[in-house]
């Protein structure tokens, strides 16, 4: 009978923590996505009411989720399975640097009307020295 594939000197295979790590960075980056380009959303007017606006909240939070826990496991791979708190934290500050482009893209659609937040739809509450 056949014994069951050692891991290579070194390495663990990928424990509960990974995991639960993992899961939080998909979970709090969709999250967080979401939540601003919500707000954004809210505060300019953009859209028909709540309701209207979930499917496309649904799909932008999906995509930055799961470009976020792309780049966790690739991370993970990088910097070896014992290691949990470089690649998290690695991950995180990609994920902060990726809601730029993020809310540059889905922020307001091309064309539409500007309302309540002139100039170009961005919101009050958004940093001047980073364009949208």
């Amino acid at each position: 009978m056949r014994s069951s594939p050692q891991p290579l000197r070194g390495e663990q295979p990928y424990s509960a923590a990974s995991w639960l790590v993992g899961w939080v960075v998909f979970l709090s980056s969709g999250f967080v996505a979401s939540v601003l380009l919500n707000s954004a959303w809210v505060d300019c007017d953009i859209g028909v009411n709540a309701s209207a606006n979930l499917g496309s909240l649904v799909v932008a939070s999906t995509v930055m989720a799961t470009v976020s826990t792309s780049v966790w496991a690739l991370l993970r791979w990088a910097t070896g399975r014992r290691r949990l708190l470089k690649p998290f934290l690695l991950t995180t500050a990609t994920g902060v640097l990726l809601l730029w482009p993020f809310m540059a893209f889905w922020h307001a659609p091309d064309g539409y009307p500007v309302s309540t937040c002139p100039p170009d739809n961005v919101p009050p509450w958004w940093p001047t020295w980073l364009p949208l």
